[in-house]
């Protein structure tokens, strides 16, 4: 529904989810000015190089049902074609495993093909000799979570994982009683238990066996040098792995910062943050050069390895592809710095690594969480076991586009954009190389030159543009064009001059073929292919403030049926323009399959909104507000605040009968089919009551910007927190939307920490369906300690611009009910 993540000058709440604010734009037609056009040049005529075989060594590539999975020096291949996947990080051991089914359904209805997670040592073996693989530690059935629902694992063991976890996932005893990460044999003794226990967890599930298990990391983030590490003890750690039964087609290793590995046993994988909340530097971070086209190096100097010097002329492998596992779709608070990571700033990254030749994409993280509970301490990095941060001892939300309590942010919806474009046309994608402009940006804070990438394969390709980069205002760029050169010849893309609005990032696809009729090009972006009988649909969406155009060779099109647009023809191209965005057909034409194609052109929040969903009929594409989500049988809409649902499907629906709640047809919305849902709201209040704060002693520290001590937190403002007994009735989850004032908040039950806040001037949200037990034992409890020091913390304005003095203050609380609908 278009306005839910509308973009605004200012932030908007949505409970207690925020909505940054982003691009304000009318669809404006092509400028007539006279000045000169913006003309930018890219040369991609010289034929693309064949893909070569690769000398990587994996393990088995092929499935019972003789599915392949392998690559060549350039991309990844499925069954024998090139594949683009999707990737998504989700720590399983870091959320709720009574939620661990419907967090895999919400990736997956968020394009996300493989979900790949660490294996945390130290939540598994806290204990010497004492695995502990249940509740939300059960690996097993995490993967066979994964297999039920048709989404491919990819396994990151360690043993040194980093996650933002104490000394980096190593238990304690561990660091104690080893040189940890060297070939140290006792160190290699204690890994390969570790290992045997991953390979019994996985066993069976394995790719070679039918399973969703197609990949293995070994290490991470890893710089050895000297006789007991370096490549010699990667390798290692990889015989160990295969020993253990890891059999699988794909192992990769981090590649940034000095990385080693041994070249041709792992594949080196890449990413980029939009900020560095681990930079012990003081103020901001200047922009980053996350946001540039790389075409001579695949890593970006914004990765943080802790304790590495950042270099972009470390070990790389030419036989290998560009893969990347950490594209940074959030970013996590620490303690000293705390940086609110917008949609934009997260979503504008893709389009940069894809355009610079990415043929992984993975992000990290995809799904926030939070630390289990420990047998001996805190599982949290932190200053007292020598890494550059203090992290909350309980909360990973990471700003995530799933975030710690399971809700969509913004960001689900803007990063689904790129998702399902990569979906539907990633293998077409894959074989295509990156080609760079003529003139490029002189850095990251460079903003008078467009940033612009193309891929290209023959005279087909996609041009990738990001004119957005978190912490620069960047202008918009008046009559821009492209000037491809092709093998074929030259091509001008658009036509006729555009403006390229502020802080917009999207894909323009060229002589891209629409099953047997070519489009030129088109200033919508492709957001994804549906079929049913005899359509085929291709959904676009408009670029807020760029009118849609669709330009075909002169004569392409036999048949065409204009709705609402402008149809014009010149001596060597036609085109369609002045469509206004909408769920209704822009323009349909008969194909020489003799199906008929049609286009639709979304709003840029139609698109955000859309789901695809597989059904028992098949597949559907779903309009709604709501989130979305399918098991294959049964739609899943989940409603915050109010139970009024609304959604419009293509194809229709065959019934609604059976439905959780009686379900009316609406009128048609375009091509789709509406329906509306009531069910009975209900009020959850809270109660408030404070408790007697104990006067804070007074503490001195070598280092100000160090997270409060025990001690202090101890001595903080206290409020019991209480609800009804009857409050989860009728609903699917209760979230605590909680507006408070002062440096960090934690919530505890009868003394036992639940989860915690560092303050960043958003409401903190609370899922309380996880601690309904607390809930309805009455022993909710939130304190909030004062600021110590508040200039020792790197704060964003929003922050910045709300806090009034130093004491804490609980300013408000609301209790949001989380509805359901369940269609057949």
């Amino acid at each position: 529904m278009p306005g839910l993540f509308g973009r605004s000058s200012n932030f908007v709440l949505l409970g207690c989810f925020f909505v940054w604010p982003a691009l304000v734009a009318a669809q404006l037609a092509p400028s007539d000015s006279v000045e000169p056009s913006n003309i930018v040049e890219i040369d991609a005529s010289r034929p693309s190089l064949p893909p070569q075989p690769s000398d990587f060594k994996g393990g088995s590539s092929l499935s019972p049902s003789g599915r392949s999975i392998g690559l060549n020096d350039q991309f990844l291949t499925l069954d024998g074609k090139p594949w683009l996947p999707v990737m998504g990080e989700f720590h399983f051991s870091r959320y709720p495993d009574t939620g661990w089914e419907e967090e895999i359904l919400k990736m997956k209805a968020a394009g996300v093909q493989i979900v790949s997670s660490y294996i945390f040592w130290n939540h598994i073996e806290e204990v010497k000799g004492v695995f502990d693989w249940t509740g939300q530690r059960d690996l097993r059935r995490f993967a066979e979570l994964c297999r039920k629902h048709g989404v491919y694992l990819y396994v990151r063991i360690g043993p040194w994982v980093h996650g933002e976890s104490r000394y980096g996932g190593l238990p304690d005893w561990v660091v104690k009683e080893s040189a940890a990460r060297t070939t140290d044999p006792r160190f290699l003794g204690f890994v390969d238990d570790l290992y045997e226990q991953i390979g019994k967890q996985i066993k069976g599930l394995l790719w070679k066996d039918g399973g969703p298990v197609i990949g293995v990391q070994i290490e991470n983030e890893y710089a050895g040098k000297g006789p007991n590490g370096g490549s010699a003890y990667i390798l290692k750690l990889k015989r160990m792995a295969e020993a253990a039964g890891m059999d699988v087609p794909l192992y990769t290793v981090t590649g940034w910062n000095n990385a080693v590995w041994p070249p041709g046993e792992v594949m080196p994988v890449y990413g980029g943050y939009p900020d560095a909340a681990w930079d012990p530097r003081p103020g901001r971070i200047p922009p980053g050069e996350v946001y540039l086209f790389r075409f001579n190096s695949r890593i970006s100097g914004d990765m943080g390895a802790i304790g590495a010097i950042r270099s972009r002329t470390a070990q790389t492998d030419p036989h290998a592809p560009f893969l990347t596992a950490e594209v940074g779709s959030g970013m996590q608070i620490t303690y000293h710095r705390r940086p609110l990571v917008s949609a934009d700033d997260a979503a504008a990254i893709v389009p940069v690594m894809i355009g610079s030749g990415a043929n992984l994409l993975g992000y990290y993280m995809f799904q926030g969480g939070e630390n289990p509970d420990s047998k001996l301490g805190p599982l949290n990095e932190s200053k007292s076991t020598g890494y550059p941060s203090d992290l909350p001892v309980k909360n990973y939300d990471f700003v995530a586009p799933l975030g710690e309590v399971g809700r969509e942010r913004p960001s689900y919806g803007d990063l689904k954009l790129f998702n399902y474009f990569l979906n539907d046309f990633g293998p077409e994608l894959a074989p295509m190389a990156a080609h760079a402009p003529a003139i490029l940006p002189s850095g990251p804070s460079d903003t008078s030159t467009v940033r612009v990438a193309a891929r290209i394969r023959g005279d087909s390709g996609f041009l990738f543009l990001d004119n957005h980069v978190r912490g620069l205002d960047m202008p918009g760029h008046k009559r821009v064009q492209i000037r491809l050169q092709l093998p074929s010849g030259p091509i001008l893309v658009p036509t006729r001059p555009v403006d390229v609005p502020a802080d917009s990032y999207f894909v323009w696809p060229v002589n891209m073929d629409l099953d047997g009729l070519r489009l030129r090009y088109s200033t919508a972006q492709p957001f994804c292919r549906m079929e049913s009988g005899q359509t085929v649909l291709y959904v676009f969406f408009a670029i807020p403030g760029i009118s849609p155009e669709f330009s075909f060779a002169s004569g392409a099109l036999n048949s065409m049926r204009v709705n609402g647009g402008i149809k014009s023809e010149s001596s060597n191209q036609m085109s369609v323009s002045a469509i206004e965005p909408s769920s209704s057909v822009g323009f349909e034409e008969n194909l020489p399959t003799g199906k008929r194609l049609q286009i639709v052109v979304l709003t840029r929040e139609q698109a955000q909104s859309a789901t695809r969903v597989s059904l028992g009929d098949g597949d559907h594409l779903v309009l709604s507000s709501q989130e979305v989500y399918s098991d294959g049988r049964l739609m899943t809409l989940r409603a915050l605040a109010q139970p009024d649902f609304h959604f419009s499907v293509w194809p229709s629906l065959p019934s609604t009968h059976g439905s959780s709640l009686r379900i009316e047809p609406q009128p048609d919305d375009g091509i789709f089919k509406t329906y509306r849902a009531l069910g009975t709201p209900r009020t959850v209040l809270a109660s408030l009551t404070p408790e007697k704060s104990v006067t804070p002693k007074p503490v001195s520290l070598s280092d100000p910007a160090t997270v409060p001590t025990e001690e202090e937190v101890d001595a903080a403002p206290r409020w019991q927190v209480r609800l009804p007994t009857d409050a989860f009735v009728g609903v699917s989850d209760l979230f605590l939307k909680v507006e408070y004032q002062g440096d960090i908040a934690r919530l505890s039950a009868a003394g036992h920490l639940l989860t915690d806040d560092f303050y960043t001037g958003m409401p903190w949200c609370i899922g309380l369906k996880r601690f309904r037990r607390e809930v309805e034992s009455g022993d909710l409890e939130i304190a909030i300690v004062p600021w110590r020091d508040r200039s020792q913390v790197i704060l964003d304005d929003i922050a910045v611009n709300k806090v009034r003095d130093n004491s804490p203050h609980l300013l408000k609380i609301t209790v949001l009910p989380e509805y359901q609908l369940i269609v057949p």
